[in-house]
């Protein structure tokens, strides 16, 4: 039976061999390899320790062998092709590997054809193995075999990066078997082998380490041509790579010693093999120099071709039957039953193979089932099987087989269906019975696989890498390199994705790198798609690439997959080359790709997986994975709130109002924010909850503004991480106008000339119809065109400076409207022009309504006016009450028409008062006295109706020229002031007044 060994803690270093002969010192990656196991921490045992072991163990077998004969080494060829037909590309004939153990047998005992080649200088120190490489003839169950196990790979081609991943495609206990794996080694490889470790103990676990104990091979230089005419490699057809990568599985180092050329130095740490500088490519004549000697390069242990290489030396010898001996896995290897033949006992039925569950399905229920096979010497009709879910006993089956099974045949037996939980599950029979009896032979009664199921996400999902999820597989078996979650910036923030070293990667090139989703349910999906953003910046010389797959049975294996993604170099690149390790800076860094996935509509078990190419170039991001049933979701920018139409900030934080005019909830979108036409925004909005007809505000990241007119453009995109249905309301734009002009109150605006533009402020945000000027019976008045003017809600905007209401407690303002109420021809009856008036307390930031009314109720006009306003009669005067406003400096009147499309509409005398009278004294001259009557009381008052503002001077004067009163008023322009002189005695007096240059007076009777 195969015997099973506890060993010890030991080191691993991996050895390989390349095909390139003109970069034969590249070849074969010991020193690189090994170096990465340090780093990583998987390699303690330094050469040192390693060789001062071996001598030890060299001198205390000077006594001899430990067992007389061949050592018998049993071999199982595990070949991992591509589902050729067997004889067909990488799924090689067995004639093919037999000729590869005839090959090991010749060269390490010496019974190569052309051992006669070896000069003979070196000829005294040749040397045999008395060893004996046989095709395993019992599989660890101890069940006849061929020693050949054929297996479809989850990947194509492997290099040295995937070596777990290949091994564990197909693996038999190291301390029973030399593993030789046959595959397409790709990277310019021929092979490498797991070098042996010392005894010694505590160096690492051996459990870790010994399911990749083995030698790897290129299918192209396994075998000889010297046995069948197989499509070989033509400088490595002799089959010598094996020979060389078993000479390292078996403790021989390359005979240069990987000493980057040294002479004198400890070289291979074998005595009789030359001193030799470096490695020898080709098949030069002998003999050739090295190190002031005669190099060996006939060596298997060299880098000629296959043609060249001819001997072992008595010392490499001595050194493989030392490691043989003694270290853990190759000793173990010469007491094993694989080399022999089973020996059949009655009632044996072994457990072949578990058919269901295999390694990776989906969830739901399974029906277990295996196939069992007569080992024995004679039929088996009954059998009791118990099957175990971890560790616990789910089912005992007494089988009764209605065919008895023949010796030698097998049998399906099935179990009750279950369901495996989401994760790893340990499914294991046993044997208990055969034919009512115990088993003849124990060995071959258990068998388990571990099932992974993996976990299902809900559709529509997107991943945002905040944290690693632990529902994704991320990486390579191998844990030398695999994807990661690290900071990224994105959307002018920190931000956190996936990420995959490339730039300068110790992983081989072409090396792949898997990320896979969990599974998703695509059965109720009538358009799927599936949504990414990517950030990669390549470099001169390398390019990189990423790839998705489409895995529909739960494999977690590219082999059965669909590519529907693919991209390199400069077609995957978002920022230009660069010679430094790549971190996205911001938003432009990152591109959105979107994937149909409509294909795979209707399927419930549907995974991705994102495969990352390495070259060496620089560094890949991935964020936002999603994926969506259909791309349906629609939003609409309905509004920008802000920034407003006119205001004295340059930063603002724009918000806009945004309405689900869909039927799915919208849960994210991007907003791009553009001042003339250059992007000063881009931002995405993720863990929205808007429903279905609802409208919400959104506030964006700051912009900044340019003195004057700004034109700010927003845009929506991605809606749900996807693209939005209806992109025809995804765009909004509003004139903002910078103007930080200021006035005071009180305050008249006329519009005879053009002097009121540099404080007065006219735009329309939407960039329509605008206030214009034109003559009436007041001189030039504004108006808006609105009969001419077809967009209906329109707006045209007329803005005040800022205004300072600090110094007062009342405030209102006047203007006169002329507005036509009756209905034309073709214009909707009852159709109005609307006319806001509203203001600011923040300079602008933001505006609230203050009257807002048709235009014809506020000008009760009939009458047909039917040209531009021509008498007084055809104005009405309006006023509204500010003293809500008093006390606010930084104030802002806005007059507003919103377009009816059924007449124009006119403004002018817009006049503000340090009042609230609702009928102010009227007053024709730049002032008016009164409230002088004889009945009336000693005070009076003084009305002005000055064109500009303009300081006052005032002295009340009795009739003999003394001055009773005076005074000084600054800004006059409509105020009102009361005048007492008390105790004044009565009588006739003169109001003398300087208004600016000019002199007045008054007679003034006081009582």
């Amino acid at each position: 039976m195969i015997k099973q060994y506890a060993v010890g803690l030991f080191t691993v270093i991996f050895v390989c061999c390349g095909i390139f002969q003109t970069l034969a010192q590249d070849r074969c990656g010991t020193v690189e390899m090994t170096q990465q196991l340090r780093d990583k921490n998987l390699l303690r045992e330094d050469d040192n320790r390693f060789e001062s072991w071996i001598g030890e163990r060299r001198r205390s077998r000077a006594s001899g062998r430990v067992q007389s004969g061949p050592y018998r080494i049993p071999v199982v060829v595990h070949i991992i092709h591509k589902g050729e037909a067997v004889g067909t590309g990488v799924n090689i004939s067995d004639e093919q590997v037999r000729s590869q153990i005839k090959v090991l047998n010749r060269d390490f005992n010496r019974l190569n054809t052309d051992a006669s080649s070896t000069p003979s200088e070196f000829a005294g120190v040749a040397a045999k193995l008395d060893i004996e490489f046989v095709l395993a003839k019992q599989n660890p169950a101890g069940e006849p075999t061929t020693g050949i196990v054929r297996v479809r790979g989850s990947k194509n081609t492997w290099t040295v990066n995937d070596d777990a991943t290949l091994k564990a495609q197909s693996y038999w206990p190291a301390e029973d078997y030399l593993n030789l794996w046959v595959t397409d080694l790709s990277s310019g490889l021929l092979g490498y082998a797991q070098f042996p470790v010392s005894s010694l103990a505590g160096l690492e676990s051996a459990e870790n380490n010994r399911l990749t104990d083995g030698v790897a091979i290129d299918y192209t230089v396994t075998g000889s041509l010297d046995d069948g005419n197989f499509n070989l490699t033509s400088s490595f057809n002799r089959g010598r790579t094996a020979t060389h990568e078993v000479g390292h599985f078996f403790g021989l180092r390359h005979i240069w010693g990987d000493d980057n050329g040294l002479c004198g130095g400890n070289g291979d740490y074998v005595a009789d093999t030359p001193d030799q500088g470096n490695s020898t490519s080709g098949c030069p004549s002998h003999p050739q120099t090295a190190c002031s000697v005669h190099t060996m390069f006939q060596n298997y242990m060299d880098y000629t071709n296959d043609a060249c290489m001819n001997l072992f030396t008595s010392g490499q010898a001595d050194r493989m039957m030392t490691v043989i001996e003694n270290s853990p896995r190759r000793a173990s290897l010469l007491v094993s039953d694989g080399a022999d033949d089973p020996s059949p006992v009655q009632d044996d039925l072994a457990i072949r193979s578990i058919t269901s569950p295999v390694e990776n399905i989906c969830a739901g229920s399974v029906v277990p089932s295996i196939r069992v096979v007569n080992e024995g010497t004679n039929p088996v009709t009954t059998a009791r099987i118990e099957l175990y879910v971890n560790g616990v006993v789910k089912e005992t089956r007494d089988v009764v087989f209605n065919n008895p099974v023949a010796v030698a045949a097998d049998a399906p037996v099935t179990f009750s269906p279950l369901s495996l939980a989401t994760g790893s599950n340990t499914v294991k029979v046993k044997l208990i019975k055969t034919n009512g009896a115990s088993d003849g032979k124990t060995d071959d009664n258990e068998k388990s696989v571990t099932a992974l199921v993996p976990e299902n996400i809900s559709m529509p999902f997107t991943e945002r890498f905040v944290t690693q999820p632990a529902a994704w597989k991320l990486g390579n078996a191998d844990g030398l390199t695999a994807w990661s979650v690290r900071t990224a910036t994105k959307e002018n923030a920190s931000n956190t994705a996936l990420y995959m070293k490339f730039f300068n990667a110790s992983e081989a090139l072409g090396a792949e790198d898997i990320v896979f989703t969990p599974v998703v349910d695509l059965s109720s999906a009538t358009d799927p798609y599936l949504a990414f953003d990517v950030a990669y910046a390549g470099n001169q010389s390398a390019a990189d690439g990423l790839k998705v797959y489409v895995i529909t049975d739960c494999s977690n294996s590219l082999s059965g997959g669909s590519q529907v993604y693919s991209k390199s170099g400069s077609a995957l690149a978002t920022a230009q080359n660069s010679g430094i390790a790549f971190v996205p800076s911001g938003e432009s860094d990152w591109r959105k790709e979107i994937v149909s996935l409509r294909d795979y509509a209707g399927l419930s078990n549907v995974q991705l997986a994102f495969v990352g190419v390495n070259a060496r170039g620089n560094n890949l991001y991935l964020d936002n994975i999603a994926v969506t049933g259909s791309a349906d979701a629609d939003a609409a920018i309905t509004a920008i709130v802000s920034p407003s139409p006119v205001r004295c900030d340059s930063a603002v934080a724009p918000v806009i109002k945004v309405k689900n005019t869909g039927e799915v909830a919208v849960t994210s979108f991007k907003i791009t924010g553009m001042v003339d036409n250059v992007q000063q925004l881009m931002v995405i909005f993720n863990d929205l909850a808007i429903t279905p007809g609802q409208e919400q505000e959104i506030t964006l990241p700051g912009i900044i503004l340019s003195p004057g007119e700004n034109r700010f453009t927003t845009t929506l995109s991605e809606t749900n991480g996807f693209f939005d249905k209806n992109d025809t309301d995804n765009r909004k734009e509003v004139i903002s106008v910078l103007n930080k002009a200021s006035d005071l109150i009180p305050l008249r605006q006329y519009f005879d000339d053009g002097s009121y533009a540099d404080q007065w402020t006219i735009t329309n945000p939407a960039d329509g119809m605008r206030w214009e000027t034109v003559g009436t019976n007041y001189g030039q008045s504004l108006y808006f065109n609105s009969d001419h003017n077809i967009n209906i809600g329109d707006e045209a905007w007329l803005v005040s400076p800022v205004l300072d209401f600090t110094q007062t407690n009342v405030a209102s303002v006047f203007f006169d409207l002329s507005y036509q109420n009756a209905d034309f021809g073709s214009k909707k009856e009852g159709a109005r022009e609307v006319f806001k008036v509203l203001a600011s307390k923040d300079c602008g930031s933001t505006y609230e309504v203050l009257l807002s009314e048709d235009a014809g109720v506020l000008t009760g006009m009939d009458a047909a006016v039917t040209e531009v306003p021509s008498s007084e009669a055809q104005w009405r005067r309006q006023f509204v009450n500010l003293s809500s406003l008093a006390g606010e400096g930084q104030m802002r009147i806005a007059f507003v028409v919103s377009n009816g499309h059924v007449n124009d509409l006119y403004l002018d005398n817009i006049e503000f008062y340090l009042s609230d009278n609702p009928a102010p004294q009227s007053v024709d001259q730049p002032y008016s006295v009164y409230g002088t009557d004889p009945s009336g009381p000693a005070e009076f008052y003084i009305t002005f109706n000055l064109s500009t503002r303009q300081d006052v001077a005032y002295a009340l004067i009795d009739v003999t020229g003394k001055q009773v009163t005076s005074g000084n008023l600054s800004s006059v322009l409509n105020q009102t002031y009361t005048i007492d002189p008390k105790n004044t005695p009565q009588g006739i007096y003169v109001m003398r007044l300087r208004i600016g240059e000019q002199q007045y007076s008054t007679r003034v009777f006081l009582k």
